[in-house]
Order: structure tokens, then C-alpha cells, then sequence
């Protein structure tokens, strides 16, 4: 099934020129399932093929119905059957079926949505350049309304995503949003939570692609938190502020032990008794003294280090990349 090339297309919400054609042109080129075996193509043959055959074969028969019901003017009848066959076997042809279904009920919102998806799916369309401009002129008239559409996706998909505190989906997800700056987190079971940031621009829509990374097994996280400590210094402005107080203890014991010495050495009557006292009197001054002042220059060191030892914290950057039709947005987390 491939996707016609509209040779032009008025502003966003009115009909069509090329919805008053007839049902002719309507099986010349709109709405067409000439290609619908290239579409729904059976896979090699595996233990599973006839369930994969069920499958198309269904997908098929609701891709019909819609062509049906699109032909006969039914555009609600054939969103549904168009979405139900993409559900099944998505493909960029269909994305560009349901968005021309959509504009014939004037919901930009959606045409924009599945315009956008049809060039992801085939991002070497031959009628890009028109399809490109009927995403600018369909975000134009989203502005128009203050807002703008956002595609969240990660790799791998299926993440729950809340922008600004507020879940909406999981991803792939597609909102309109106010523009603006918002945050969002993605959580997904076996990964890491993302937080980011991203500013959504006014005047066209955006991707924004995530790759998740996988969370840490129990034990791997204990050894890397023991490995990386969560503060600049660590655990050293403590051990240098308990060095400091046992040398600064050290200090004040000789200290003591150097006067009862020096109060020994005055009671003391025989002349060798006296100079042992004074000579212990005067080591342990000695020691004293040492002791002090490597305990007085491990407290300012420590003390520095504690005052400097601030929390990691890691930071988000956001990077924007505007591609034609929309912008590409990723983050980069540091630490």
C-alpha cells in the first residue's frame, strides 16, 4: 500500500479541492488498495505464520472496509477502521490514509499527528515537500489556538510519561501542549526514571527521543554507590576532623602529664629524681606541642573540606535540533 501525492492542499480545517473530486480520481490516486499486498506482505513462513497471516488478513479486511467507508464519505467510520488496521500492521501508507481522513473532518490536531507520523515511517517520501507543508501550515493554525503539538518517544518504548508533574500516556505519545518550558518524567519497570526538561517551541511541533538506560541489578547499585560517593570529598572531611580531634586529645593529655612532672620536680629532694622529672617534663612539652599544631592544621583542613563538600547533583542540558517540518529535542544528563 503506498501513499498518494497530493499536488496541492488548502488551509488547515477547510475541504479539500481534492475532496470534491470524483470517485474516479478517488481510485486513480486518494484512497487506493492496488498496493495492498505490498502492504500486508506475509512474512517468511515461522511457527507462528498463520497467526501472523490471521493477522494481515484482518488488518486487510479493516483497511477495506475503510477505503469503503471513505469512498462513501463515512470519515468517522473510516478513522476507526483505518486506526484498527494500523494497530494491527502499522505503516506509513495508512498514517497518510488516516491523516487525509482526518482533515475531511477539519480535526487538525489529528491530520498533524498522523502527517508527522508518515514521514517518521518514511522519512524518503516522494511527496515530502508537500506533506512538509502541510505540517507548517497545520502547526500554524494550532498557534493559532495557543498550542503546539509534542511527540514524546524512547527507546525502548512504553514508558509512562508526565509532563509538568501530570501523567498522560505512555509512550510513543503525541499531545498538544500550551509552548513554553515544561519537565517531564519517563519511567519505564527495569529502567532508570528520565528526568528532563524541554522548551516547546510556538510555532511548530517537536519530537523528543529518549533513549532509557537499563537500572542497575541490587548488588551492582550498592557497588556503585559505594564506589561513587554522592558528595564531592566523600567521607574524607570527616576522617580529617576525627584526626585532628585525636591529635588535639594527645595534645591536652601530655600537656597534663608535662605539669605533673614539672610539679613533681619541685617536691623532689634527690638530684637525679629531679632531673628525671624534668626531663620527662620537657618531652612531653615537645610532644605536646607537635601534637597541637598537627591537630590545629587537620581541623582547618577538615573544616574546609566540609564547608566545600557539597552534594553532586546531576544536571540536565537540553539540546534542540529543528529539522523541516519539526525539531528534534534529546537531553544529556552530567554528573
Amino acid at each position: 500500500m503506498t501513499a498518494s501525492e497530493p499536488k496541492s492542499r488548502p488551509e488547515p480545517g477547510r475541504c479539500p479541492s481534492w475532496a470534491r473530486v470524483s470517485l474516479s480520481l478517488l481510485l486513480a490516486g486518494s484512497l487506493s488498495t492496488t498496493a495492498l499486498p505490498r502492504a500486508f506482505a506475509a512474512e517468511p513462513a515461522a511457527p507462528a505464520a498463520s497467526a501472523i497471516e490471521q493477522r494481515r488478513s484482518l488488518a486487510q479486511a479493516k483497511y477495506e472496509e475503510g477505503v469503503e467507508a471513505y469512498r462513501d464519505a463515512h470519515y468517522v467510520d473510516a478513522v476507526r477502521l483505518f486506526l484498527e488496521a494500523d494497530a494491527i500492521s502499522p505503516s506509513a501508507a495508512l498514517s497518510y490514509n488516516i491523516a487525509r481522513a482526518y482533515e475531511k473532518l477539519a480535526d487538525d490536531a489529528q491530520t498533524l499527528r498522523w502527517y508527522r507520523n508518515y514521514l517518521r515511517l518514511n522519512p524518503q517520501a516522494k511527496n515530502r515537500a508537500d506533506v512538509e507543508q502541510y505540517i507548517l501550515s497545520l502547526s500554524q493554525a494550532l498557534a493559532k489556538r495557543g498550542l503546539q503539538q509534542l511527540t514524546i518517544s524512547t527507546s525502548p518504548p512504553g514508558a509512562t510519561v508526565a509532563i509538568d508533574g501530570t501523567p498522560l500516556g505512555v509512550s510513543p505519545l503525541t499531545v498538544e501542549l500550551r509552548p513554553g518550558s515544561h519537565s517531564t518524567l519517563l519511567s519505564r519497570r527495569g529502567f532508570s526514571d528520565f528526568n528532563g526538561s524541554f522548551v516547546l517551541p510556538q510555532a511548530t511541533a517537536i519530537d523528543v527521543s529518549v533513549a532509557l538506560q537499563a537500572a542497575p541489578k541490587r548488588g551492582q547499585a550498592k557497588s556503585e554507590a559505594q564506589r561513587t560517593p554522592d558528595r564531592r570529598f566523600g567521607i574524607a572531611p570527616y576522617v580529617t576532623l576525627g584526626a585532628a580531634a585525636a591529635c588535639l586529645g594527645g595534645a591536652a593529655f601530655f600537656e597534663i602529664s608535662r605539669r605533673s612532672a614539672q610539679s613533681a620536680a619541685r617536691t623532689e629532694q634527690v638530684q637525679l629524681d629531679y632531673e628525671r622529672d624534668i626531663d620527662a617534663m620537657n618531652s612531653r612539652q615537645t610532644t605536646a606541642r607537635v601534637l597541637l599544631g598537627v591537630g590545629s592544621a587537620l581541623a582547618v583542613t577538615g573544616a574546609a573540606l566540609l564547608v566545600f563538600n557539597t552534594r553532586l547533583t546531576a544536571e540536565s542540558r537540553t539540546t534542540a535540533a529543528f529539522v523541516p517540518g519539526g525539531a528534534t529535542l534529546s537531553w544529556e544528563q552530567r554528573f
